[in-house]
């Protein structure tokens, strides 16, 4: 396996490189580009109310989605924590799209957030559901660094709440028999991520839940996608330690995922840079030699010591 793994590590490379160039190239176009879609079908098959959690950041990819759902005309309910964000998103939105937009000031780690929400969303048709918040502490330590209470609000907030969600919304969707659901996971989601193992796993349960809820719900009316980007200039400098061609600006990621919406699935890795490491990572490299990469990329990326160093 030794002799195999420094082609199968170069070949990955090499795949990287060639499509971040391409990427590179196309990337800039393609931020703000809006598919054509005369008679706006997508909002008369999901609208007219979208719910984005994880909206309130302006740099945020949640806040990418709400802009352009607002521009094909979506009223909008965002849900997040941070109220005064929040409030001035929705102002943004409204005065520049002339949509409707409500914004629910919610911690969704909460044990009885989801009557809150829906007591807030009983009078409107939620036809489209993006679950994309998402919490882990800022300082990335380990799973054992981690103390046992943030294990247990990252599953609260990252795994329980999407249940719920899910759940709630997508009864509704399916006893009218239309609707769509996306849930934002993350490549970490299909490939674990040492150094941020616990964030790694609460994605996967989320690319877990959404591939089956993409199969149970096949014929019922109601589309499920699972979006998994990579690296997303969302975070200001905290990416600074990664190759700077592997991270995406999210408006691309939340336009490639709306046009996917009902016509791609289970899960969409969105940007060629994110599909060519991804393959290498899953389809290329045995499982063991394919952690022990990663965690290599991690711990450079997070300017942590690797394993075994000194």
């Amino acid at each position: 396996m030794r002799i195999i793994s420094k082609p199968l590590l170069a070949g990955g490379a090499l795949a990287g490189a060639a499509t971040g160039l391409v990427w590179r190239q196309v990337r800039g176009q393609r931020q703000t580009d809006e598919p054509t879609d005369p008679g706006n079908l997508f909002l008369r098959k999901y609208g007219p109310w979208a719910l984005v959690t994880g909206a309130a950041r302006a740099e945020g990819l949640g806040y990418s989605f709400a802009r352009h759902l607002a521009g094909r005309g979506f009223n909008l309910v965002l849900a997040d924590i941070t109220g005064e964000e929040l409030a001035e998103r929705a102002a943004e939105l409204q005065a520049k799209y002339l949509v409707k937009v409500r914004p629910i000031v919610l911690d969704l780690g909460d044990e009885d957030f989801l009557g809150a929400l829906l007591a807030q969303t009983a009078d409107i048709s939620v036809g489209l559901l993006i679950c994309n918040h998402m919490w882990t502490p800022k300082n990335t330590p380990t799973i054992m660094e981690m103390d046992l209470a943030s294990h247990m609000a990252m599953l609260d907030i990252n795994a329980r709440s999407y249940t719920a969600l899910v759940h709630a919304y997508g009864r509704s969707m399916v006893e009218r028999a239309q609707g769509g659901i996306v849930i934002v996971t993350s490549g970490a989601g299909l490939q674990t991520t040492p150094y941020t193992g616990a964030y790694s796993a609460n994605k996967a349960y989320q690319r877990s839940l959404g591939e089956a809820l993409w199969y149970e719900l096949q014929g019922s009316g109601v589309d499920v996608l699972v979006a998994a980007p990579g690296l997303l200039a969302t975070q200001g400098d905290a990416l600074a330690g990664y190759p700077q061609w592997m991270v995406m600006d999210p408006d691309p990621v939340a336009v490639a995922t709306l046009d996917a919406l009902g016509r791609e699935g289970p899960v969409l890795i969105p940007g060629l840079v994110n599909k060519a490491f991804m393959f290498t990572q899953t389809r290329l490299l045995p499982r063991r030699m394919a952690v022990e990469s990663v965690g290599r990329f991690m711990a450079a990326g997070l300017l942590k010591p690797r394993m075994g160093s000194v």
